[in-house]
């Protein structure tokens, strides 16, 4: 595993998160054509019910990755042990979760169609939907021992191809098979089933000299007390991410709400970036010492708050033009500010990842989640006041306030300092500047000439100052493991 580059593997990550994208805006409209709106509606509610319900995975599959990585150096008869043990656990949790969903649909599925033949179709849908639930949890502990090998080539091949099989054969059954919604959710099980066949012959195969499965009641309260944190903290973050939009609509009106909705949903795809680099490198943070670990995570902060001022500085000055260009004029006057100022956030969000994965790698994701909590409540009473007083622009300002303020935490509580944060000064000075630059009256080209600048200045820093290439040729190898 040392030797393996943190470019390779984040790399990997980039593509692979970007592939669902790419194939869902590629498949979207032919569900629509074929499926139809009301359907694919229906589709789209219960892949968010599914998400929800994810929540019975508790945090196992993250406490099996960091458990395997803290473990790398031990016998592999030990690691197979935490796997199976893991296996176990989210086996179980998982036909638990499928039973609860069971019921709880069963009882609310007719509020969810106006016509009796849908309200049959979801009803008969519903038990092919259950089978997600111990599939898709026991699939996420298979993908994080594969994270903790740092085998994430083929886990994101694995991902991709599972992402073009999960879009295409539900359109499949649908066309071949009864024109109905079981027909379409069948295929989605059978993707997923298949897809996470794959990834469990992968881990097979590198636990098969271990030997016989072995399951140990021992490493439960561990795997259990490290996801329980995971949880918590799981079960806030959508919360703290979703309260804007929510107080938005009920204060300001729908309208509103998609005038920042939309910029929103678009400004965080940047986050990909930050979040591939962060799961390359959460297992070697997991086994470094103290010192190693903090400096590891300090270069990681300087090449992440470069990388993304050199894509939130001209997104920033474009945003009203591309918005004007994307929807319309009308739409981008009412956007535009909201959305200047989430880019804003958006990059202070993406140097918290750092803290965030060095407190979870170094096994306290418990201070995560307490930071999580302990925001809560602040950020609902700045988002009232603010959006009293500035509308849209106050919604944006009290999310930057709370990642700003996640970010100084979560460093504070690190093995960071927050001294280590000197080393995003330029690239913040340029994103500032750049969202003063958008208070200017400027023409498209104008603001295209403009946004080249600090696409060119984080250019000329990366390379001179960070030494951006020989961070991502670094060899791990060298570092001493605790």
């Amino acid at each position: 595993m040392a030797g393996k580059k943190i470019h390779h593997n984040a790399m990997y990550n980039l593509a692979g998160s970007i592939a669902p994208i790419v194939i869902a805006f590629l498949t979207v409209p032919i569900y629509i054509k074929l499926v139809g709106e009301a359907r694919y509606g229906l589709i789209s509610l219960i892949w968010l019910a599914f998400g929800y319900f994810g929540v019975f995975d508790l945090g196992l599959s993250r406490a099996t990755a960091y458990r395997l990585s803290s473990l790398t150096d031990q016998p592999l008869a030990v690691r197979t042990s935490v796997f199976y043990t893991a296996c176990g656990l989210n086996l179980g949790l998982g036909l638990l979760s499928a039973m609860c969903f069971y019921v709880v649909s069963s009882a609310s599925a007719a509020h969810f169609a106006d016509s009796l033949e849908l309200q049959s179709e979801i009803v008969r849908s519903l038990p092919w939907v259950a089978l997600f639930f111990p599939v898709g949890l026991l699939g996420g502990v298979f993908a994080g021992c594969l994270q903790s090998q740092e085998m994430f080539l083929e886990l994101n091949v694995q991902q991709s191809v599972g992402s073009i099989v999960l879009q295409t054969l539900p359109l499949l059954f649908f066309y071949y098979g009864d024109h109905d919604l079981p027909s379409a959710i069948l295929g989605a099980v059978i993707a997923r089933a298949l897809n996470v066949c794959w990834l469990g012959l992968v881990c097979v195969k590198w636990m098969y000299p271990a030997g016989r499965p072995v399951f140990r009641s021992a490493y439960i309260r561990g795997l259990f007390r490290y996801g329980g944190w995971i949880t918590i903290s799981d079960m806030i973050s959508p919360i703290l991410n979703g309260l804007d939009q929510m107080i938005i609509g009920a204060t300001l009106g729908p309208k509103a709400t998609a005038y920042y909705s939309v910029p929103f949903s678009m400004a965080s795809k940047v986050l990909i970036i930050p979040a591939s680099l962060n799961r390359a490198v959460f297992p070697r943070l997991a086994v470094l010492d103290t010192s190693n670990a903090r400096r590891v995570s300090e270069k990681s902060l300087e090449i992440i708050a470069g990388l993304m001022a050199l894509t939130c500085a001209p997104a920033i000055i474009l945003a009203q033009p591309a918005l004007a260009f994307w929807i319309n004029a009308e739409f981008a006057s009412h956007a535009h500010l909201a959305a200047s100022i989430l880019l804003v956030g958006m990059w202070i969000n993406s140097i918290g990842y750092i803290p965030w994965t060095l407190l979870q790698a170094r096994g306290r994701p418990d201070t995560v989640a307490k930071i999580h909590a302990l925001e809560l409540l602040p950020f609902v009473g700045l988002l009232l006041a603010l959006i009293s007083l500035f509308g849209l622009a106050g919604a944006a300002v009290a999310w930057c306030a709370r990642v700003l303020m996640d970010l100084l935490l979560q460093t504070r509580f690190s093995e960071m300092k927050l001294s280590d944060l000197k080393v995003t000064g330029v690239p913040a000075l340029v994103v500032a500047m750049s969202f003063v630059a958008t208070f200017a009256s400027m023409g498209l080209l104008t603001s295209l000439a403009v946004a080249i600048l600090p696409v060119l200045v984080m250019a000329v820093w990366l390379l001179k100052t960070t030494d951006i290439t020989g961070y991502i040729g670094l060899d791990m190898s060298r570092f001493q493991r605790k």
